[in-house]
């Protein structure tokens, strides 16, 4: 792996705007923090304003949307995560509305030092292309960096469809793409709009030039397989540059295959992100005395009162309530827990201090619940 140069980064006061119904609640919990350091690149509107007491933090940790699923809901945005090491930040998903969400915390696309995809569903993949496609700050449609993207590669072939029933495939000569492949057919997807846009300004935007794509694959002794798609097993790496150590796992979540866990190792201390996930020992094995745990959740009981059988089902094969995360924050014995990827995600359905006291039932450190554009300190202050 070729380590990725320095992007450096100025700072200034970023400004970020919570929905209505998640302003009260973050006022609650991040009532007393603001800060004047952030990465710069693009110039958010005064209307705007990040949460998190992060002064003296080398590392930060911002949440930029904090719901699940794919559905639009008040109060948070679809799931994506930064953490900025020195003055250089990481993309970790791109959910819906999160290239927005980026250029809102001050961070222009190439100025990252990488992009992790956790699974290929479309709540973590929405905005994938926008972050590039969209720049924030960059009218000429430019990249002065070249960007790593890592993510899933193909899973080879689909698993039984649920109750072993026919189902119509798309794309059946290849229905399983990964990172590279869903990359190379948005690129023919959108050639009239890359072309037309070079012939207008009489220069050439090559975004494959600019990213440099990587399918991520266990190792083959893992045994893992679409029919298998979480053994147990040790954490791999991915990634390594000046800053910062990607590892990454396989977690169970249905019958998505792969999907990814990845633990980010700085000088600063360890982050883990559980990407969507069922409770799983292979989470605990990656997150072992990570400083935050960022853990999805859902609510079983909301579901079961709002939706069929068959949802129900998915969300306890497939996620984590808040008593299982805490069980797996207790034995990776982390410091503090973060909830992202939150289902419901409307702040309304379900409120911080349930989702608080669903994690600290089963957990003795810190537990935060995520809001859009809050931001983390990691480790200690210097």
């Amino acid at each position: 792996m070729e380590p990725v140069g320095r992007h450096p980064l100025s700072r200034r006061r970023a400004l970020a705007l919570l929905g209505s119904a998640a302003t009260a609640v973050a006022a609650t919990s991040c009532a007393s923090h603001t800060s004047d350091a952030q990465p710069s690149g693009v110039t958010p509107p005064d209307a705007y304003e990040l949460s998190g007491d992060v002064d003296g933090y080398a590392t930060t940790l911002i949440l930029l949307g904090t719901a699940a699923g794919p559905i639009a809901v008040p109060g948070r945005s679809g799931t994506s995560s930064v953490l900025v090491v020195g003055d250089r930040p990481y993309l970790v998903d791109a959910g819906p509305w999160s290239s927005r969400k980026l250029i809102q915390a001050g961070i222009a696309a190439d100025s990252l030092g990488g992009v992790f995809v956790t699974h290929m569903h479309s709540d973590h993949i929405a905005d994938l292309f926008n972050v590039f496609w969209l720049p924030g700050g960059t009218p000429s449609y430019t990249f002065r960096n070249v960007v790593p993207v890592y993510g899933p590669g193909s899973a080879g072939r689909l698993s039984a469809p649920r109750g072993g029933q026919s189902i119509p495939i798309q794309s059946p000569a290849s229905p399983t793409p990964g990172l590279t492949d869903l990359f190379a057919g948005v690129l023919d997807a959108f050639a009239y709009d890359i072309n037309i846009r070079n012939v207008e300004k009489g220069a050439h935007s090559d975004y494959g030039q600019r990213l440099s794509l990587h399918d991520v694959l266990p190792p083959e002794s893992a045994g893992a397989s679409a029919d298998n798609t979480a053994p147990e097993m040790e954490p791999f790496p991915v990634f390594e540059d000046d800053r910062v150590r990607v590892t990454a796992t396989l977690v169970p979540h249905g019958p998505v295959y792969p999907s990814l866990a990845y633990r980010f190792d700085t000088e600063d201390g360890a982050v883990t992100f559980s990407g969507d996930t069922a409770k799983s020992p292979n989470v605990v094995r990656l997150a072992r005395g990570s400083d935050i745990l960022v853990h999805e959740v859902i609510d079983v009981d909301f579901y079961a009162q709002t939706s069929g059988s068959a949802l129900v089902e998915h969300m306890i094969q497939a996620h984590t309530t808040a008593q299982d995360v805490g069980r797996v924050a207790t034995d990776a014995d982390v410091r503090q827990v973060v909830l992202s990827h939150i289902g419901p995600g409307d702040p309304r359905q379900v409120t911080d201090d349930q989702w608080e006291r669903g994690v600290k039932s089963t957990f003795a450190g810190t537990v935060t619940v995520g809001h859009d554009l809050v931001r983390i300190g990691v480790g200690q202050r210097r």
